[in-house]
């Protein structure tokens, strides 16, 4: 299975459906999703490509969600999303480009830990909380602007 186009008729992916899928290269996600659960592509190892349909009603991603998607580059968060929930892209190595909506209010423990690649980051203004470990062991990450919103950033962030 190298891609997989969700069918409108589905509104939530659950805990772990598709863990370890190792060929899957690309998934495109329906507007009529309102949940990805825990770990749902943890470990698909040549995932580079999530495309999430607009306008989307999608309101969570759960913890570990993208976790060791090591081949992941870019990826933007749907508006629809407030928080980056914990370890969502944990060891996504390959992982250059983020983009944060305006909606986002907390970034969650380990959510970026271990993004070798990651350069820049620009946090939205709405942001408040940054837990710990959140940036661990992004290596390349030369620039991050942190906006005044920020009231708590947790250790070894």
């Amino acid at each position: 299975m190298k891609r997989i186009v969700i069918p409108h008729s589905i509104t939530s992916i659950g805990d772990a459906s598709f863990y370890g899928c190792s060929s899957l290269k690309e998934i495109i996600i329906p507007s009529s999703i309102v949940s990805i659960k825990s770990s749902a592509f943890y470990g698909c190892a040549s995932l580079a490509k999530i495309t999430f349909e607009n306008p989307s009603s999608l309101t969570n991603i759960g913890s570990y969600a993208f976790k060791n998607c090591i081949k992941l580059k870019e990826i933007s968060i749907p508006s629809s999303i407030s928080s980056v929930n914990k370890g969502l892209f944990e060891c996504c190595s390959s992982l250059t480009h983020l983009y944060l909506p305006s909606t986002i209010k907390s970034i969650e423990q380990s959510a970026f830990s271990n993004c070798s690649s990651l350069i820049e980051i620009k946090l939205p203004s709405s942001l408040t909380l940054i837990e710990d470990y959140s940036f661990n062991g992004c290596s390349s990450l030369k620039k991050i602007e942190i906006p005044p919103s920020v009231t708590s950033i947790g250790a070894n962030s």
